[in-house]
């Protein structure tokens, strides 16, 4: 789970106000870059009404939530935050403002997808979104997914080590603009920021530009992310 969730348990975010108010608020940026991206322009708290109803759904989303299904949260609210806004188009008579689907708009819009519907309606198509998205960013760095699997260490304590060198460098705005220009992990100041001798990172050096990749852009790879990153899915009950 990403950081901000961590501290959260769904018992407590569905029964106690000022938790909940709390998620909300550390859940605004992953709102305002979904409702972002279903307008297809930037949008800013105050001033658009969309972001409002974004929250509006990411708020029930949590009541529908049910944890024993095996869908991951952020994916399940997304959709439904998704919905939403093409349901608030349609309602505005603004069509023409979003790409809308045209079967969607011919068979109207559930907003309130059930969990188990979710499973077999959208899950599939949301996955395999998410995986040409990152096939098409690690392209870019002259990587594959093949190349992720190969690097992936084999034991945890490797494994833990690569994984502390890829959030470093993708939470560190310097070094992760340094990727972005370059396309290569700056070595010398990612050893000096982790203390992680050199010779690891340069044999894990695939691995932590992949991850680091997947972290530093989270809102878009919900389910990769939960696949790459197994240890941060445990939910608290």
């Amino acid at each position: 789970m990403p950081v901000w969730e961590e501290q959260w348990t769904w018992q407590r975010l569905k029964e106690d106000l000022e938790a909940r108010e709390g998620f909300l608020a550390e859940s605004q940026a992953f709102i305002r870059h979904v409702a972002s991206q279903a307008c297809y322009r930037s949008l800013e708290w105050g001033k658009d009404d969309e972001l409002s109803e974004a929250l509006i759904v990411f708020n029930e989303a949590i009541d529908l939530f049910e944890l024993d299904k095996g869908v991951p949260f952020l994916a399940y609210a997304r959709v439904l935050m998704k919905r939403r806004l093409i349901d608030y188009y349609r309602r505005q008579r603004l069509r023409q403002a979003i790409s809308l689907d045209q079967e969607d708009v011919g068979r109207g819009i559930d907003v309130h997808l059930g969990l188990d519907e979710f499973r077999e309606q959208e899950q599939n198509s949301e996955r395999a979104a998410e995986i040409e998205q990152f096939s098409k960013a690690l392209a870019k760095l002259q990587l594959t997914f093949q190349d992720l699997v190969a690097a992936s260490p084999k034991h945890r304590d490797s494994r833990e080590t690569l994984l502390t060198a890829a959030r470093e460098l993708a939470s560190d705005p310097e070094l992760w603009l340094q990727v972005e220009r370059k396309g290569k992990v700056p070595m010398q100041a990612l050893a000096l920021k982790t203390k992680i001798h050199p010779k690891v990172l340069e044999r894990g050096r695939k691995y932590i530009l992949a991850v680091a990749l997947l972290i530093a852009n989270q809102y878009d790879y919900v389910y990769l992310r939960e696949y790459v990153l197994p240890q941060e899915r445990k939910a608290k009950g």
